[in-house]
């Protein structure tokens, strides 16, 4: 089966994400730019697969009709292949007629500023999600303050290729221990990586990197695994971006299974604590859909590691999501009740919002959300532990202290 044909378990929970996420910021951000709203995909695609399920545009334009009552939501998507923006095209002129789109031949780079000038007095939520590196770290940099300086509310969700980094790490290791140059092709590729990563600081990552230089995530007690140094570049790249221009930064590794190392991850620039607490509920739904893909692509497969695909009828398999969330939901409290506490032994207050990525910790992704949150502060309430108990709609701004005594 081609890449194109069917979406596969990490493109479910992307689309998953967006589905849930972008309706929440039109209805939040929309609040500050009288419902005006505007969608961009800045690596579009074909729209949808060979088998139709929806690609990215689609489901934007399912979000931006989810909220149509009151948002004025005005999609973009940009796409540089000629015959995939031709098939395009055609998508959306079938699916979304009606609806409020512009599609632009061409590379994003060359259109951003344009889109920019035109989508200012909106509430902007950014998209880019190509095969390998992106945007420039300066042009990503160069987006985020304008729209600070502009004052419009802003969103940008950014794929990062950990795949892509840790193959090319694979090569530099390569080419360090034979003491040679790298490869023509390799040069291209590192003057693509120093244009997304920013020049230079990224490769020293990959001085601890141990002598397995396969394309695959080496397991040698040499050194590290080139996959974990990408991930940590990838983190680092984020870090580096929100420091610049003073946006939270949330990011989610995404993998083909459990147990798998990350092939990207989905990183989110956003101005309000606001934003990564819908970005961490919307990716606990997403999970539950990550986890139903994964499951039923596993019980379809056929050969020595899914010989059940031969014999069983996987049109009558069905996920149980209440099921699952039951079965786990009491480790996910404990997790983030652990997560809050150790948190309030290093200070004397926090606010959720503002540190999401701490007090979710490795269950962010997993189908823990908003509602697993709020049982893990009413936990330590209970017990003793916090003076907030998990009440009031917004319970995620307030600060949470030790109990007084």
């Amino acid at each position: 089966m081609g890449f194109f044909d069917s979406r596969r378990a990490p493109a479910v929970m992307k689309h998953g994400l967006l589905r849930r996420y972008c309706p929440a910021f039109a209805s939040k951000a929309g609040q500050l730019t009288m419902g005006r709203v505007t969608f961009l995909d800045g690596y579009a695609g074909a729209g949808c697969y060979n088998n139709d399920e929806p690609g990215s545009p689609l489901v934007l334009m399912e979000a931006a009709h989810a909220v149509s009552a009151n948002r004025a939501v005005e999609a973009i998507f940009v796409e540089k292949d000629r015959g995939t923006f031709e098939r395009l095209e055609i998508v959306l002129n079938e699916k979304c007629s009606g609806q409020s789109y512009t599609a632009l031949y061409g590379d994003i780079d060359d259109h951003i500023d344009h889109i920019l000038d035109n989508c200012r007095g909106t509430a902007l939520f950014a998209f880019f999600d190509p095969f390998g590196p992106t945007l420039s770290a300066d042009r990503v940099r160069s987006l985020l303050n304008k729209r600070t300086r502009d004052g419009d509310p802003t969103d940008v969700l950014v794929h990062v290729s950990v795949r892509s980094v840790w193959n090319f790490g694979s090569r530099l290791t390569k080419a360090r221990h034979e003491n040679r140059d790298l490869d023509p092709s390799d040069q291209k590729f590192i003057v693509r990586l120093d244009r997304f990563l920013g020049v230079d600081w990224w490769k020293d990552k990959f001085a601890t990197v141990g002598e397995s230089y396969t394309d695959e995530p080496d397991g040698k007690e040499s050194g590290v695994k080139p996959a974990n140094v990408a991930l940590d570049v990838a983190q680092e790249y984020a870090d580096r971006i929100a420091r610049e221009t003073g946006y939270y930064t949330i990011s989610m590794p995404v993998r083909r299974r459990p147990g798998h190392v990350p092939i990207f991850v989905l990183t989110l620039f956003t101005r309000h604590g606001d934003g990564a607490w819908l970005f961490a509920d919307s990716i606990g739904h997403a999970g539950l859909d990550w986890e139903e893909s994964w499951q039923h692509s596993e019980i379809s497969r056929e050969g020595p590691r899914g010989q059940t695909g031969l014999f069983s009828q996987p049109e009558s398999w069905s996920f149980d999501r209440d099921e699952y969330e039951r079965r786990h939901s009491n480790e996910w409290i404990e997790i983030i009740a652990s997560n809050i506490d150790a948190l309030l032994m290093e200070r004397e207050s926090i606010r959720i919002y503002e540190n999401v990525v701490s007090v979710f910790g490795n269950t962010l992704g997993t189908g823990a959300r908003e509602t697993h949150v709020r049982k893990a502060v009413k936990h330590l309430y209970m017990h003793n532990r916090v003076d907030h108990d998990g009440k009031g709609r917004y319970f995620y701004r307030d600060s949470i202290r030790r109990p007084a005594t």
